[in-house]
């Protein structure tokens, strides 16, 4: 249950008429929320007595009367909550509540993907180097293929000229 369901059922609880449940709902709020139990501790100073319905009559002397009433007290209790809501101040000096094991599932959720992070940088910088070694030993292979060695100086070379006629050399 949150301020505003609150604000809208005090008439209900004070006048004992919210379901067991509910109760336990309004009342576990009230505990938690200071503004909220303020509220409902004024309202309980009033002592406020439900009136029956030949007293409402003499009071007021229309039937539309406490409807009209309680659409203006909606109407104020409405504003407060606005304005409650208003005053908060800026998004991030709003204090949200979470419970602790959220908290710890996040943060172990952020700790392993800044560890995942790390490791795929590290193989991602390894596999760069692997890449790097094995275009210089391409570079390399490619050298040698273009310029072959002189042959030892002990053996000699014969020359051999390739005519397509005979197909032979």
């Amino acid at each position: 249950m949150d301020c505003s369901s609150v604000t809208t059922r005090i008439a209900a609880f004070l006048d004992g008429q919210l379901g067991v449940s509910e109760c336990e709902q309004f009342v576990m709020h009230i505990e938690a929320c200071s503004e909220c139990a303020e509220l409902v501790m004024k309202l309980e100073c009033q002592q406020f007595m439900p009136l029956d319905t030949k007293t409402q009559k003499a009071i007021c002397g229309r039937p539309e009367f406490w409807n009209d009433m309680d659409c203006v007290l909606d109407t104020h209790l409405d504003q407060m909550v606005l304005t409650k809501t208003a005053c908060l101040g800026p998004w991030h000096s709003r204090r949200i509540a979470m419970p602790v094991p959220m908290i710890a599932a996040y943060a172990a959720a952020m700790v392993l993907a800044v560890v995942w992070g790390m490791q795929q940088q590290d193989r991602a910088v390894t596999a760069e180097v692997a890449s790097e070694h094995l275009g210089q030993q391409l570079e390399s292979e490619r050298r040698l293929a273009a310029q072959p060695t002189p042959p030892a100086t002990s053996s000699t070379y014969k020359v051999v000229t390739y005519t397509p006629e005979r197909g032979t050399f």
